[in-house]
């Protein structure tokens, strides 16, 4: 191309010298002043025919990028980025990006910044919802590919058309057969997911590409199935609220059937150890007695005690 520019360049120099000189007064004819000036003209055209193919046989191939050689149609070598020197006119390169490129399929497309840009992709879930799947997919061309792709497939615009477009939404459609809509609707969603990857890496594999991910951005339902599955989580997350509160209440319970057998246990360890010592129930009755007590009526078989100050009196 920048050959082609430059051999106009030249051309419209020279048109535009020997309108000049034609111009000019007393300048002599331009048949006679070209017949004068043919060598001059033929130098003047070697010259940029020379740059033309030197412009030509000069390739330069991007980082990032890798060119494909085509000799008279059919497809010769690859490039690797640097300078190449190809045969002009003869050879042409035709240019490949080896980055990662990315697919997104939207509702709103014109405002993506994907590199290729596509509507969003309509599809029916198992139990027959119609729904709509955002997805973005990032791919490359497997290294040392370029050549077999432009063979088989094309450029870049042709591979991403044939394969990359078509794999993607032809599974984007047949994948939420597989699921419920409510299934799409939780956690399930990922699982979705990873069978789409698992489900065209495969076919770009088979056509010299990379699928490095695809992400499932969105999942749009109708309005009416939306606010179902919207009722139908409040009423599951209602439904685990009151489990919780049963399981809480249940912890309650058997916690209290565990004092109280510890206390009846308790009890018994008592009770055996009374009948064994009797007169601990004396020591016990003793030491509950308030210390201001002066005397009193015992129970028969209880040791009686005596406060030996004078009965009345108050303490000194």
């Amino acid at each position: 191309m920048i050959g082609y520019f430059i051999a106009f360049v030249v051309g419209i120099a020279v048109m535009g010298y020997l309108f000049a000189k034609k111009g000019r007064p007393g300048s002599p004819d331009l048949a006679a002043w070209v017949k004068g000036k043919g060598k001059l003209m033929a130098s003047l055209v070697a010259v940029a025919v020379v740059l033309l193919l030197l412009v030509q046989a000069m390739v330069m191939v991007q980082a990032g990028t890798v060119g494909v050689v085509k000799r008279l149609g059919a497809v010769r070598q690859e490039l690797n980025p640097g300078l190449h020197v190809i045969v002009p006119l003869i050879d042409k390169a035709i240019i490949f990006p080896t980055v990662k490129k990315t697919y997104e399929a939207s509702e709103q497309p014109e405002s993506s910044q994907a590199d290729y840009p596509d509507i969003i992709i309509s599809a029916l879930t198992s139990d027959g919802q119609q729904i709509k799947v955002g997805l973005t997919a990032r791919f490359m061309i497997q290294p040392g590919k370029a050549a077999w792709i432009l063979q088989n497939l094309g450029d870049e615009r042709d591979y991403v058309e044939k394969v990359v477009k078509t794999e993607i939404r032809g599974s984007g459609r047949r994948v939420p057969t597989k699921f419920a809509a409510y299934d799409l609707y939780t956690k399930r969603s990922y699982e979705a997911q990873q069978t789409l990857f698992d489900e065209i890496a495969p076919k770009f594999q088979a056509n010299g590409l990379i699928l490095d991910e695809i992400v499932l951005r969105n999942v749009t339902f109708t309005s009416e199935y939306a606010k179902t599955l919207e009722e139908k989580q409040i009423a599951l997350e209602n439904i685990t609220t009151e489990k919780n509160k049963l399981e809480q209440e249940k912890i309650r319970k058997e916690q209290k059937i565990v004092a109280a057998e510890g206390d009846a246990k308790s009890i018994d360890i008592r009770q055996a150890a009374l009948t064994k010592n009797p007169t601990i129930i004396q020591w016990e009755f003793v030491q509950k007695l308030a210390p201001n007590i002066q005397w009193g009526v015992l129970p028969d078989n209880i040791i009686p005690m005596f406060n030996f100050k004078t009965p009345g009196t108050a303490d000194k």
